[in-house]
């Protein structure tokens, strides 16, 4: 099974091996579902995993690459913490809960 290291951003030392097919839909539904770095909108970590849940159903994602219940969701967390290690989803600042948005990079 190829994997991907992904990196965290609360724990720069930390890296996690995610099954990179798993990875990379989940990349590309947050990508999708995320605004421009350049607007003034943002959505929250809810509405996120909303989108993303969405997103899998809209492209036919087969049910059993996340079989387990919460599965879409930790890799979503997963997916977003590496995605803003390296930049191009960012968080915005002084948010509760946390919004984010796509990154400058």
């Amino acid at each position: 099974m190829p994997t991907i290291q992904a990196q965290n951003v609360n724990h720069p030392d930390h890296q996690e091996n995610l099954n990179s097919e798993k990875y990379n839909w989940i990349r590309d539904a947050v990508l999708a579902a995320l605004p421009a770095w350049d607007s003034s909108d943002s959505i929250d970590f809810a509405e996120l995993e909303t989108r993303v849940h969405r997103y899998l159903q809209e492209k036919n994602v087969p049910s059993a690459l996340f079989p387990k219940p919460g599965s879409v969701r930790w890799y979503t967390k997963a997916v977003q913490l590496d995605l803003e290690a390296k930049g191009e989803i960012e968080r915005l600042p002084n948010q509760s809960p946390i919004r984010l948005r796509r990154g400058n990079a």
